[in-house]
């Protein structure tokens, strides 16, 4: 019997580096890049939809507070360009990720010429996010540290903690981080929220955790608030937890250290999510 051909179309990726289109494959960093030896350097990533970047504004600003804080204002990104890129390259759903790096030099050179580099990639919108199952006990996310509420290349602590720890030892896909005091703070590239009956919360910045996008939107609509001293025993106790990201929108999590949560059942995730849906169909800059 013949092999079935897949006929699904390959989803397309672009790469823009100061300005100029290259080959997403290519070679095109230096090797001395600062971004590259000491992940030193700052991202945000945002979702495409119907061609545009969603919330641009309020990306823009948050890198602009990212790069100031860590000496990088030299970097030129070309916003006006990125608005109507996936527009340019025919890109309906997608992720569309803005990096700057410290740019080549010694760790203690004085950033002049920030690496701005720009990555674009098709999303097939009709895959549901799928659900997630989370762990807390991984290393502490400390509050205090130089690069809290910042989305910094140094990330090998979110990735290998997920690798590592959740996969590898506990069959989880997503790891819930706390302070040296036992706070909850974030998932690795997400926010969180607990639902326990009527409260529906999300830990304070003061946690350190990153302030997202998606979790501001949800604050301001007054469909979540900020709760306090929220701990992993409120997690795996909880009602629902729901994790939040600017590309994966609304997540829903089906445990917690190993207590089964309702996940796209429970009806605070249905809220947020059909909350977060028609606001990205009605304004793409909110």
């Amino acid at each position: 019997m013949a092999t079935p051909v897949d006929t699904t179309p390959a989803l397309r990726s672009w790469t823009l580096i100061d300005g100029e289109l290259i080959d997403p494959g290519a070679l095109t960093i230096a090797s001395n890049d600062r971004g590259v030896t000491s992940g030193d350097g700052v991202y945000t990533t945002m979702r495409v939809v119907d061609g545009v970047p969603f919330a641009l504004s309020r990306h823009r600003r948050r890198l602009a507070a990212s790069l100031d804080y860590l000496g990088l204002v030299a970097a030129d990104v070309p916003w006006e360009r990125l608005a109507g890129l996936p527009s340019e390259l025919g890109v309906g759903d997608g992720r569309l990720r803005v990096t700057v790096t410290a740019g080549p030099g010694a760790p203690a050179d004085p950033a002049t010429s920030p690496t701005v580099w720009v990555t674009l990639a098709e999303i097939d919108a009709s895959v549901p996010i799928p659900a997630v199952s989370a762990v807390t006990g991984a290393h502490p996310r400390d509050p205090e540290r130089f690069d809290a509420g910042h989305k910094t290349l140094a990330g090998a602590a979110n990735t290998r903690a997920v690798l590592a720890w959740a996969a590898r030892r506990r069959g989880a896909t997503e790891c819930l981080y706390q302070t040296p005091a036992g706070e909850l703070c974030e998932g690795t590239t997400t926010n969180v929220i607990v639902v326990s009956g009527a409260r529906v919360e999300t830990p304070d910045l003061d946690t350190g955790c990153l302030p997202g996008i998606t979790r501001q939107l949800l604050l301001e609509s007054g469909l979540v608030t900020v709760g306090e001293l929220l701990d992993a025993h409120d997690a795996s106790e909880a009602d629902e937890v729901i994790l939040t990201s600017s590309v994966r929108g609304i997540i829903p999590v089906e445990s917690v250290d190993y207590q089964p949560l309702p996940g796209r059942n429970g009806p605070v995730w249905q809220r947020l999510d059909a909350y977060w849906s028609r606001l990205r169909a009605t304004t793409h800059d909110p």
